[in-house]
Parts: C-alpha cells; sequence; structure tokens
C-alpha cells in the first residue's frame, strides 16, 4: 500500500513536472509570439516614420528649389539697393565735403573783407568827425555866402 501511494505521488509529481514543462514552452512560446508582434510592429512603425521622413525631406527640398531663385533675386536687389545707396551716400558725402571747404573758404574771406571794411569804416568815422569840428571851428557867416 505504501508502495501504491508511493507511485501515485510519484505519478503526480512526474504529471506536475510535465503540467509546468507545457506552461513554460506555452509561456515561452506566447513570449516568442509577442515578441516577434512587437518586433513586426517596430519594423512597420520603423518603416513608416523612414517613408514619412523621406516625404519631409523631399518636400522641404522641393520648396528651397522653389524659394531658391527668388531668394537669389532678392539678394540680387539687395546688392543692387545697396550700390545704388552707397553712390548716393557718396555723392552726398562729396557735397557736403564741398559745402564745408567752400563755407571754410567764404567765412575766412568774409572776415577778412569785415576787418577791411571795419578799418574803412574807423576811417570814414574819424574824417566825418574831423570835418565835423573842422566845419564847427570855421565861423561862415551868412553874408559871405551873399556876396
Amino acid at each position: 500500500m505504501l508502495n501504491s501511494q508511493e507511485n501515485r505521488l510519484k505519478a503526480a509529481i512526474e504529471q506536475i513536472k510535465q503540467q509546468h514543462e507545457e506552461r513554460l514552452k506555452n509561456h515561452a512560446h506566447n513570449f516568442e509570439y509577442e515578441v516577434t508582434k512587437i518586433r513586426v510592429f517596430a519594423i512597420k512603425s520603423h518603416e513608416f516614420f523612414v517613408e514619412q521622413v523621406k516625404k519631409v525631406e523631399d518636400s522641404i527640398n522641393l520648396k528651397v528649389a522653389e524659394l531658391k531663385p527668388e531668394m537669389t533675386k532678392k539678394v540680387e536687389n539687395l546688392e543692387s539697393n545697396y550700390s545704388l545707396l552707397h553712390g548716393k551716400v557718396d555723392v552726398i558725402a562729396d557735397s557736403i565735403t564741398k559745402l564745408v571747404e567752400y563755407h571754410t573758404s567764404f567765412s575766412t574771406k568774409f572776415d577778412a573783407k569785415l576787418d577791411q571794411d571795419s578799418k574803412v569804416f574807423r576811417k570814414l568815422e574819424e574824417f566825418l568827425g574831423s570835418l565835423k569840428e573842422s566845419m564847427s571851428k570855421i565861423n561862415l557867416s551868412k553874408k559871405s555866402f551873399v556876396s
């Protein structure tokens, strides 16, 4: 009896081991299936992502190609405007330089002329003062003019 119970216990233990092995195989199989499923999803996601990146890259390249001539024209226009503006600034700078030179020359001549005129006016004032003084010393009567 003990032997038969021992045999049944061994058989039960063996059956439990087999069940555990089958469960482990099922879990491993399920795990491999899930990993494979996730791997396939990751590959598809990666392919989709790469495809989207290529579409965006192509779109950007197309837009850059469309904008490049326009940008080139704008840059040329800016350079042309810069050249025109630079030429006008040169003309203005030359004009200002000439005006300053003319003003300096004119003010120097004006100052010299002012000094010279001041001397002449002083002499005229002195002459008029002396003439007035001379006339006041001369006693002119009305009779002397009438005769």
